[in-house]
Parts: C-alpha cells; sequence; structure tokens
C-alpha cells in the first residue's frame, strides 16, 4: 500500500523523542507511524547534555518496522522542530520586478523576494539566522493582494509583506546534527509554537486571539497568537516532572511510581469520608506512614501555584507593550503536562485568561497533546509555501510488508 507525500517530523523535548509520520488531505492530518522514546534528561532550553547519545538514539528511525500493521518505512528526510529558544518574530515587506518578458509572475520572482528578505538583516544579531519566512500577503499592480502566491498571474511589480522567524544559529545547528549524523536529510526547520498555532488554526472551535501553553516535562512554552499567527513565545522553568519530582521526595517513591499516581490521580476536589492511601512506606523506625489522596491534591496544588507565579509573570512580560485586555485571551493548553486531571478547573480562577482549555487532536492515530506540535509540523509542510534554502522534504516509500 503506497500513500501521497507522507512526511517525517520530530521533536526532541527535554526528556523524550517524538517522531510522527503522516500526511495532509483536505486539510486534515493522517497520521501513519508514531513514537516516543523515553530518555533521562537530555536538554535545557535548546542545549543538549549529551548530543551523542541523542544521536545514537535515533539511529532506528532510519528504517521503521512495525510488525504488528506489517509497515515498513525508509526516512530519507525530517522536518525537524525547534523550541523557541531567543526566538524572535520580525515583520518584513519586500518588493521585486517581475523577471519574466510577458510579466506572469513565477517561482524565480517569490525566490528573489526570499533573497531580499535575507539579505535585510531586520535588526537580528549575527549570531541568528532565519528559520523561517511566513508569506501574509502578496501585492500585485492596481493594489491587487493574493494571500497565497499568485503565480501566473501578470503584473510589472509583486510585493510580499511577510513575518519572519529568527533564532541563534547554534541552537539550529545542534538539532541539525540529531538528523544529519545519523544520514538523514534536514529539509526544514520549523519552530514548534509556530507549527502548533497553525494546526489549532484548523479548528472551527478554537478562537483566532489565544494565548498557548504547552507544558513539556522540564520546560513550559507560553506563545501568544493572535489573528491565528503566533506573535511571540518564552520558555519557563516548570514542566511536569516539577510535580512528579515533589511526590517522589514526599511519599518515598521512586520516580516512575511518582509518575504513575500522578497520572491515576491528579487534583481531586471531592469530599470524602473515607480516604484510601494512595501510597505507603515503611520509615526508619519501622512506622508505616500513609498518604491519602488529600495530601496529594495539596501537594499537587502547592507546585501549581509556583507554576501560575510563573505563567502570570511570564504572559504580563510577553504583553507589557500591548494592551492590557489581552491578558484575558483564552488559554489553551497542549503538551504532555495538560493531561493532569483536573488541571483546567484549578488554572482558571488563577489566571486572567477567561477560559483555560486542554486541545486533544482529533487525528486518528494520535489523539495526543503531546503531538499537536508534530502535527502542525506536518500541516505547515502542506501549505503552498516556499522554501527555498530546504526543499519539502518526503519520506522514502511507504509499504506493507508481505505476511
Amino acid at each position: 500500500m503506497s500513500m501521497e507525500k507522507p512526511v517525517a517530523a520530530l521533536e526532541v523535548s527535554n526528556k523524550s523523542i517524538k517522531l510522527l509520520i503522516g500526511y495532509e488531505i483536505d486539510g486534515k492530518i493522517c497520521a501513519v507511524y508514531s513514537d516516543i522514546k523515553k530518555l533521562g534528561v537530555i536538554k535545557k532550553r535548546g542545549v543538549f547534555n549529551d548530543i551523542a547519545s541523542v544521536i545514537s538514539s535515533m539511529e532506528p528511525y532510519k528504517v521503521i518496522v512495525d510488525e504488528s500493521v506489517r509497515l515498513k518505512i525508509s526516512i530519507s528526510e525530517m522536518l525537524v522542530a525547534l523550541p523557541p529558544v531567543d526566538f524572535q518574530v520580525f515583520q518584513t515587506n519586500q518588493v521585486t520586478t517581475i523577471v519574466s518578458e510577458t510579466g506572469k509572475v513565477d517561482s524565480i520572482d517569490i525566490r528573489n523576494l526570499h533573497t531580499l528578505i535575507k539579505k535585510n538583516r531586520i535588526g537580528y544579531p549575527s549570531s541568528s539566522t532565519i528559520v523561517d519566512i511566513i508569506p501574509e500577503r502578496y501585492t500585485l499592480d492596481q493594489g491587487r493582494t493574493y494571500t497565497k502566491m499568485p503565480l501566473g498571474e501578470t503584473t510589472n511589480t509583486l510585493n510580499l509583506l511577510a513575518k519572519v522567524h529568527v533564532m541563534p544559529r547554534d541552537i539550529i545547528e545542534e538539532h541539525d546534527r540529531l538528523v544529519l549524523d545519523n544520514g538523514i536529510g534536514v529539509k526544514r526547520n520549523i519552530v514548534a509554537p509556530y507549527a502548533a498555532s497553525e494546526l489549532l488554526g484548523t479548528y472551527p472551535e478554537i478562537p483566532s486571539d489565544y494565548i498557548l501553553v504547552d507544558i513539556g516535562a522540564k520546560e513550559t512554552t507560553v506563545s501568544l497568537v493572535g489573528m491565528k499567527q503566533l506573535f511571540a513565545s518564552q520558555i519557563i522553568d516548570f514542566g511536569g516532572d516539577d510535580i512528579t519530582n515533589k511526590i517522589e521526595l514526599t511519599f518515598n517513591v521512586s520516580e516512575s511510581e511518582a509518575e504513575k499516581i500522578k497520572c491515576a490521580y491528579g487534583l481531586n476536589n471531592r469530599k470524602m469520608n473515607f480516604e484510601a492511601p494512595v501510597s505507603e512506606f515503611t520509615d526508619e523506625s519501622g512506622n508505616i506512614r500513609r498518604f491519602t489522596e488529600s495530601e496529594l491534591t495539596k501537594l499537587i496544588k502547592e507546585e501549581l501555584d509556583r507554576f501560575v507565579e510563573l505563567l502570570n509573570s511570564t504572559i504580563n512580560n510577553l504583553l507589557k507593550n500591548d494592551n492590557p485586555a489581552y491578558k484575558t485571551l483564552p488559554m489553551i493548553l497542549i503538551g504532555g503536562g495538560s493531561l493532569l486531571k483536573g488541571i483546567e478547573t484549578y488554572l482558571e480562577p488563577k489566571v486572567q485568561s477567561k477560559s483555560v482549555n486542554v486541545f486533544i487532536p482529533k487525528t486518528f492515530g494520535c489523539r495526543n497533546p503531546s503531538f499537536v506540535n508534530l502535527l502542525g509540523m506536518i500541516y505547515v509542510q502542506s501549505k503552498e509555501h516556499i522554501n527555498f534554502e530546504k526543499i519539502i522534504p518526503q519520506v522514502g516509500e511507504v509499504k506493507r510488508v508481505k505476511e
């Protein structure tokens, strides 16, 4: 069974490697294969602790064999997600004269606009470079405007209004190494929250303006999205592991057991006459110490209160030059940490947003908020967009293995 233009998307987070292979059809993403490799803490703020070990962990992705569904996939190229470390968004407006004697817009004219944008540094530091150019509006003679590339249209000049994503060059190069050192090509880098915002923009129930909060294991990314476009992102040092580690230390259990307790119970605001212990251990004096669900809830709330303080401070900082009313924009939660039971109800009265909701993608086989960025990456690359330095990626032929 062959599939049309399947795409491999990779995201390496603080403690895991995530891979998604899928394709877009009629604006929806179809997942072919997904995988999460959970590792120890492998990076912080985009900097890897031991990049060689991560590169080694990715080697099996060159050829994927899933005998349970008789699937074999050879990957030659990947989309690579970038964390928004020192991420900046600029807006630019460039104009070019049409090259063709017929005056019809061709891909070379779009290429010339991209070249002009790359030559104009727009004020970003020499240590940074352009990750992506996001077209907003093309303008032709007589004020004709298009949101998509106006290929074949007749005009003397072509004007492009675009957003430009900029990040430190060393962060980009380190993430590319993960793929390149395994003999796999990198055909496009995409900033993770941009991918997420593009995916959410395809869901009619998601508002055009909101605050996006991606809760990972060690870090949380807070982003501002307006008119379905990403405007700014900032990373804060809080993740689901902060709660897990507090349970581990307080309840005297292993990290894996603490994670199980957190996922099983979450926040419980019910009042019960009797509470069965969620954990117990014998202390050095031989006494049995039992912990109840209400004690677990208290512990989680204490950690979430610390999170709320960081979250509100970050939102205030991101919006310091904007209308204060924007602080009440709806908050959308994604990432593995958003799956904590009761997190929406607890956060809503403690943040300025008028509502807090967890986003669960509807993609069959991939209804997991941990994969939002990857689903978004596949959607982004499917849109009509020319990136002349990194050609649109494809994976090798996808086949069903014969029995």
